[in-house]
């Protein structure tokens, strides 16, 4: 009689099988989580607040344009676009960023500082100072970064508007 291996094709199989479960499981499982606590993950400070200036560069009562260095970080591909926005010192360290995209199609707006409005040459949308909505098709007002002032540089979170804008 033949004498029974100690590796039979059945142990073999049910230890392919094992395996591919295993891998299947590491491959499908690993996101999931990851995915799942991302919102309790501390993200990088240093990626969402970006500095303006100084406060003084921005005068009292004047709507002024600035750029803000962002940060592409997409595979392989790491590069640092400027971004325009609009800065109003409303006075006391009060200030208003707005970003420079209409909320209608995402032209880049304008202010004229002889009406105080700010005018997106794509439909005609007129925003006052305010940035609420004065006229045409833009149906919400210009979006409002958070700022914060760290040691009299003005600094804005780029997560506090949308992507888009």
């Amino acid at each position: 009689m033949c004498e029974e291996s100690s590796l039979s094709r059945r142990k073999v199989m049910k230890w392919v099988v094992l395996g591919i479960g295993a891998a299947t499981t590491g491959v499908l499982g690993v996101p999931a989580v990851l995915s799942t606590f991302s919102p309790t993950i501390k993200h990088d400070d240093k990626k969402r607040w970006r500095p303006l200036g100084a406060k003084e560069r921005f005068a009292e009562g004047k709507v002024i344009s600035a750029k803000v260095e962002t940060r592409l970080d997409k595979d392989f591909m790491h590069m640092t676009l400027p971004k325009d926005v609009y800065v109003w010192n409303k006075g006391q360290d009060e200030f208003v960023v707005y970003s420079r995209s209409c909320t209608d199609l995402g032209c880049p707006v304008k202010f004229d500082s002889g009406s105080e409005c700010f005018f997106c040459p794509c439909h005609g949308g007129i925003f006052s100072k305010e940035g609420d909505v004065m006229n045409g098709p833009p149906k919400g007002p210009l979006h409002r970064y958070s700022y914060r002032l760290i040691d009299g540089y003005l600094e804005i979170d780029l997560s506090s508007v949308p992507v888009v804008a």
